[in-house]
């Protein structure tokens, strides 16, 4: 009995023995495994990123030429409500239309003292 207890003694560490070693091998192919998977998920982000890229940029692009759009759309807008006013006050007010009239045609009434200031925004 002594013999067979040391035989399977040994079997028994050898068998635990292969078992460990199968059970590292199986570790390293798992740590392997998932490495791999990071590096295909870190290369599909990373392709994507690439394709989206010029997108992104022609996105930015189209953003900053709205932006551009709008701001002369307002300023347009206030030029038309400016010359809205000035028609509705050559329209309806009298002492306007005086007033533009002697200043284009360069009336005065005797005794009045004109005086011009040449404004650089008017022209």
């Amino acid at each position: 009995m002594n013999r067979s207890n040391r035989r399977n003694r040994g079997r028994r560490q050898s068998l635990e023995q292969r078992y460990s070693k199968m059970h590292a091998r199986t570790e390293r192919m798992h740590a392997g495994v998932r490495f791999c998977f990071c590096v295909l998920v870190l290369m599909l982000c990373s392709a994507f990123m690439a394709a989206a890229l010029p997108h992104y940029r022609q996105l930015q692009k189209m953003r900053h030429e709205l932006s551009d759009v709008q701001v002369s759309e307002e300023e347009v807008l206030d030029r038309v409500d400016g010359k809205t006013r000035e028609l509705d006050a050559i329209r309806n007010d009298k002492e306007y239309r005086e007033i533009i009239a002697r200043d284009r045609l360069n009336y005065y009434i005797p005794g009045e003292h004109i005086f011009r200031i040449d404004d650089e925004s008017r022209k």
